[in-house]
């Protein structure tokens, strides 16, 4: 029996439908109580990534965030959200709009206040990546320079969070009903400035709007009024998870370049 089937027995599922293949999973339509929802097949990636997320999705409750249904190590049952992504809002030049639509769904999902998820994984472990390309990097050192950032503010932490940790224009998603929402989470803790990180590098596609100058001051300034956090410190948060992100890119075989190229005009402004 397939996995696919497994689940639409073991969940009562019915009328399954491709809808994406990513890199972590497989991502299904289905019925489920005469009702739409998705279902999402973990592969081997997505277990090691995405498969505590739902200890992180039962702690946002839905309020900011994809209903989680059903969960297990292998998969999620999750409601269906019809609307688009935010990244829709850049395309129709709507960017500032969608930095207030970002504010909203981290002021939601950060009034999670509850216990903890045993699931949750430190700042210094996510930051392994960067920590580790240090010891072996000589040519850039914008990478020691992102580390020394990153241990500066984890040994400075402030308002500590469950965390989203992925939180950028392709996982804010709108509901017709319940507007825009948070998907995809990882299972992150730490400081909530965190979470603002991602979006100076995205959306995907506009890598020339988030290298420009004016727009990581208008984000950063836009951030700091809206969730009151120090302007300095969501730069320097920004700035370090550029370099992470770069070396996660390079693990992945991928080009860093364009996250590189953002991470130095961030450095600029702080």
């Amino acid at each position: 029996m397939s996995e696919l089937s497994a689940y639409l027995k073991q969940w009562s599922l019915a009328e399954p439908e491709i809808i994406a293949q990513t890199f972590t999973c497989d991502v299904y339509k289905v019925k489920f109580n005469n009702r739409t929802a998705v279902l999402k097949i973990l592969n081997d990636k997505g277990k090691k990534f995405e498969s505590h997320g739902a200890a992180v999705l039962r702690c946002f409750n839905g309020n900011g965030a994809v209903r989680l249904i059903n969960a297990d190590t292998g998969a999620h049952l999750l409601e269906f959200i019809d609307g688009p992504m935010l990244k829709s809002l850049v395309e129709q030049g709507r960017d500032d709009e969608a930095m207030d639509v970002f504010c909203d769904v981290i002021a939601k999902i950060h009034s999670y206040s509850g216990p903890c998820p045993a699931e949750l994984i430190s700042m210094e472990r996510n930051f392994r990546s960067l920590f580790e390309r240090v010891k072996s990097e000589t040519e850039n050192e914008i990478y020691k320079r992102g580390a020394d950032t990153a241990i500066e503010l984890i040994a400075t932490a402030r308002d500590l969070r469950v965390l989203h940790g992925d939180l950028h224009h392709e996982n804010v998603l709108k509901h017709s009903l319940r507007g825009w929402l948070a998907i995809d989470p990882q299972c992150l803790f730490g400081e909530r400035t965190y979470d603002l990180a991602n979006a100076f590098y995205n959306p995907k596609g506009f890598s020339d709007l988030a290298a420009s100058p004016d727009r990581i001051e208008r984000l950063a300034g836009k951030f700091s009024q809206t969730l009151q956090i120090e302007q300095k410190r969501i730069l320097q948060y920004a700035f370090a998870y550029g370099c992470l992100s770069a070396s996660w890119c390079i693990e992945d075989s991928q080009d860093p370049d364009s996250t590189i190229c953002i991470a130095q005009e961030i450095e600029r402004l702080i």
